[in-house]
């Protein structure tokens, strides 16, 4: 019986190699799991607000047909808010593109500055240099004050069809006419890490949206091929 030692006892018996495999597969079957649960939740912000302005490209869409009026949703860059306006008035887009990642008109408003002296400034002329025909855009109080994005998600760059490249700082504004359509745009979110893209067809008004950033190169080509853009009166 002595010759037996502790052979006799199971609970002392060590894991065997396909044990500790199997383990071992377990473990990293979790660790995956609870990694993609995490980055789920880093990302989240990002997938919210892309799904939020996707709704409100849709709603707008459907708005200025539905009212019979130009609606246009306003991106401020610089201070990481957007929102939603219209106008009733005839209005056109202006046929000279603009340049420049600030998307500020620095030299049509040097030429304006020119031709008429602040002293001969009005509302009317102010209301001109906007677009190609003056129009007074109003907030769209139904749909709420400027908001910004979700977390720490940011607009990083934004290109509509009567813009040459994309602004990275300054305001740009993508537009919504009574005819159905819109101008091509491309929307560029991140929240420091990921980036989402949302890209607008202007016959349909369907958004695409895709987890990589902006294409510029692609833009450059729309930028080229693309007609001036033209509002309905």
């Amino acid at each position: 019986m002595r010759g037996m030692g502790n052979k006799g006892r199971p609970g002392n018996r060590g894991m065997t190699l396909i044990e500790i495999m199997i383990g071992l597969t377990i473990m990293a079957l979790l660790t995956g799991v609870a990694m993609i649960s995490v980055n789920a939740l880093t990302h989240a912000s990002l997938r919210s607000s892309s799904l939020e302005l996707t709704g409100a490209i849709k709603l707008n869409y459907d708005r200025a047909i539905m009212e019979k009026r130009i609606q246009r949703i306003g991106i401020d860059l610089d201070q990481q808010v957007w929102w939603i306006e219209f106008t009733e008035d005839p209005y056109t887009i202006a046929a000279e593109k603009l340049r420049g990642k600030g998307g500020a008109k620095q030299e049509a408003e040097e030429k304006e500055e020119e031709r008429w002296p602040d002293e001969d400034r009005d509302e009317e002329l102010e209301l001109a240099l906007e677009g190609g025909q003056s129009a007074r855009f109003v907030p769209d109080a139904e749909l709420g004050p400027p908001r910004p994005l979700e977390g720490d998600v940011r607009f990083s760059k934004v290109w509509t069809g009567h813009q040459e490249e994309p602004f990275t700082t300054g305001v740009a504004y993508l537009h919504f006419f009574r005819g159905g359509w819109t101008e091509p745009a491309v929307i560029e979110l991140t929240d420091g890490d990921e980036f989402m893209t949302l890209e607008l067809a202007p016959l349909t008004g369907r958004v695409t949206s895709k987890p990589e950033p902006l294409d510029e190169g692609k833009i450059k080509d729309q930028a080229d091929d693309d007609p001036d853009l033209e509002g309905d009166e």
